[in-house]
């Protein structure tokens, strides 16, 4: 499964908490299933809640949930465009310590297709698909999060 680490990678780049102290970022994979079939192949899908905790976050929470979303937007769009994913697709809970942090926890409902192909002489590849991509991409680039002149994130996404 490839999904949370690129989550988590893009999350850590995003917070400059997470990125002095990457531990408070938590990752972990619940109710997970292996959808495949009896047609010709191997190839499956993999379903899962991703849950991610940030411990100790002291953050603004909008400087976590919009890289969320940008990452939501590439690597599973559905959650945002399929109206019954948009109400369960991404939770959320937060365990106030003090006035100043959280322990935050994040589950999102993900799937991963991965496709195995037989190439000959007892050899099978596997590729993870890429999620589908809409035409125009507004998604790329240099991005930055404020709120009135406080810089709460910054974080890169690449071209697809």
């Amino acid at each position: 499964m490839k999904k949370p680490a690129t989550l988590r990678a893009a999350l850590v780049a995003a917070l400059p908490q997470l990125a002095t102290d990457p531990d408070k970022l938590l990752v972990f994979i619940d109710a997970g299933s292996l959808h495949a079939s009896y047609a010709p192949g191997l190839s499956y899908e993999y379903a899962y809640t991703l849950n991610l905790v940030l411990t100790d976050y002291a953050g603004d929470p909008d400087a976590v949930m919009v890289p969320l979303l940008m990452w939501v937007r590439v690597n599973q769009a559905e959650l945002m465009d399929n109206i019954d994913q948009r109400q369960s697709g991404i939770s959320f809970e937060a365990d106030i310590l003090d006035n100043d942090s959280c322990d935050l926890s994040i589950k999102l409902a993900l799937t991963e297709r991965v496709i195995v192909k037989d190439t000959g002489g007892g050899v099978l590849d596997i590729t993870h698909a890429d999620e589908p991509q809409p035409e125009a991409q507004l998604t790329a680039g240099h991005w930055q999060l404020y709120l009135r002149d406080q810089l709460l994130a910054e974080w890169d996404v690449p071209a697809s």
